[in-house]
C-alpha cells in the first residue's frame, strides 16, 4: 500500500495557533521581520500563520518558529478540531 499524497501531507501538516505564535514572539520582544530571520522563514509565512487563529504549517516550520523563540512546540500548537 503506498501512501497518498494526502497522508503524507498531514502526517507533516500542523495546527498552529497564531495568537500564541505572536504572544510568544512580543514576549520575546522581536519584530516578525526579527522572528523570520532567526527561524529562517519567510516574512510572508510569519504574518499568514499570525494572521490566521488556527493556521496550518509544517511540522519543520513550527520546531523552527520554537527554536527561535526558545519555547517548546507545542507551546504553539492547537488541538485539532475533529
Amino acid at each position: 500500500m503506498t501512501a497518498t499524497p494526502t497522508s503524507r501531507q498531514q502526517r507533516w501538516t500542523c495546527i498552529l495557533d497564531g495568537r500564541r505564535l505572536q504572544q510568544a514572539r512580543r514576549q520575546r520582544l522581536l519584530s516578525q521581520e526579527q522572528l523570520a530571520a532567526q527561524a529562517g522563514i519567510s516574512l510572508t509565512t510569519i504574518r499568514r500563520l499570525e494572521h490566521q487563529p488556527t493556521a496550518r504549517c509544517r511540522s519543520r516550520t513550527l520546531a523552527r518558529l520554537a527554536a527561535a523563540l526558545d519555547k517548546e512546540p507545542a507551546c504553539l500548537t492547537t488541538a485539532r478540531q475533529p
